[in-house]
């Protein structure tokens, strides 16, 4: 199945009418900024097969600052003189290059969905218009007729005219990129699903990952340092919702032990503050030589320490482990895609937020991505091309589960052994 095709017995069984997808630039563009024609050709094709199945569409799309990028960098070599090259290039705005890849992504969009004879609409959107009620039901009304007239309505966050610092730098308001957009669209509209495609999230965080990896040993130290600092700042925000899920929890009749690990009190905070600076200051790992062997006269043969890549890590109902993991993926340069337990979500949900608010624009805040259902794992355990380890803390027979639905290798235990 692909990842973002619901189920049809899942739909069935759910009743499922209404569907947002969510696509972001991984799919959208390729890594160099040029549009992958290829998977917007494939998406097109699948939506207007749930379209014509009678499913209600809605389409967030993001890549519009990529390929406005794009489009201005070939733009401005065709224009510069050769004395003009060799001069120090500055980056172009991002409102500038999101004014110009919007028309551009959404001319593509018609061109390739008026070839399957479907209809599309443009919706440009910003955080500041759902503060509005009246402009809430106008939303939900038009969507509503466009759906009528099985026209799909594709939404995007209008970058050029944003009052947002830049990307990647704000995450406050009531949605502060395309993902939350997607999620509050689900909300606003009562949908029945919300699909983010698994391969989606997970060539996102590896290509994050490699611009990790180019920084050097202090900017990484420094993103840690941020982290440590946003995660003392935010205590407030993160205990509120953490409080909510042990409520719950209780409420739920859950056992002792399992809430005293759902838990996060501000000593507990504290301790990951701390633990978050001491990693932040601890020896580089990445590029250290492990072992040297003289296979020859001059030919010396290195084991060096590397980045591994992108990590499933599936773990129990502990925020705090979300904390510690993200931190050693940071040091160490790796991407992330982080399950955490149902018990933690509002939790997990909150911490993720302001780690990832903290990601500096060159490396970007799709570096770890919120797996946040069980429905997403099969997906992404098809994804050998793109995840390099599966990490499951958990029970003997879920390790024995994941290792025999994935060909990716699977760091498991047997009690207390891995393997």
């Amino acid at each position: 199945m692909d990842p973002i095709t619901p189920d049809p017995t899942r739909a069935f069984v759910r009743n499922i009418k209404r569907v947002v997808v969510k696509v972001g630039t991984a799919v959208v563009t390729r890594s160099d900024g040029r549009l992958a024609l290829g998977r917007l050709g494939s998406l097109c094709e699948q939506l207007k097969e749930l379209n014509t199945q009678g499913y209600e569409v809605i389409l967030v799309t993001s890549g519009a600052v990529g390929l406005g990028r794009q489009r201005l960098r070939y733009r401005r070599l065709a224009n510069s003189s050769f004395a003009d090259l060799q001069k120090p290039q500055g980056e172009f705005d991002g409102k500038a290059c999101a004014a110009v890849g919007q028309s551009s992504l959404m001319a593509l969009y018609d061109t390739m969905f008026s070839q399957l004879d479907v209809t599309s609409s443009q919706l440009l959107v910003n955080d500041g218009f759902f503060r509005d009620s009246g402009f809430r039901k106008q939303l939900s009304d038009t969507v509503n007729s466009l759906l009528d007239l099985r026209v799909i309505p594709i939404f995007n966050e209008n970058d050029a005219v944003s009052t947002r610092k830049a990307p990647y730098e704000d995450s406050s308001g009531i949605f502060w990129d395309n993902d939350s957009l997607a999620g509050l669209l689900a909300l606003e509209l009562k949908a029945d699903l919300l699909e983010v495609s698994a391969r989606d999230m997970a060539v996102a965080a590896r290509e994050s990952s490699r611009r990790l990896q180019v920084l050097n040993s202090e900017e990484r130290r420094k993103i840690l340092l941020a982290v440590a600092d946003a995660l003392e700042k935010n205590e407030s925000m993160i205990r509120t919702e953490n409080e909510a899920d042990v409520a719950a929890a209780e409420a739920a009749g859950y056992e002792k032990s399992l809430i005293s690990r759902l838990t996060l009190k501000s000593e507990k905070i504290s301790s990951l503050v701390r633990s978050v600076r001491m990693l932040a200051d601890m020896e580089e790992p990445i590029g250290q030589i492990l072992k040297r062997t003289e296979l020859a006269d001059k030919l010396i043969l290195e084991k060096i320490s590397c980045p591994l890549g992108v990590l499933l890590v599936i773990f129990e109902s502990r925020p705090d482990a979300l904390v510690q993991i993200a931190a050693l993926a940071i040091r160490s340069g790796n991407g992330l895609l982080l399950k955490g337990g149902k018990e933690a979500r509002r939790s997990n949900a909150v911490l993720h937020k302001v780690i990832t608010s903290v990601m500096p624009e060159t490396v970007t805040d799709k570096l770890i991505g919120l797996v946040t259902s069980r429905e997403e794992i099969p997906d992404l355990l098809k994804l050998d091309d793109v995840i390099d380890l599966v990490v499951p803390r958990g029970s003997n027979k879920l390790v024995s589960q994941i290792k025999e639905s994935t060909k990716i290798p699977v760091l498991g235990h047997a009690g207390n052994v891995y393997i």
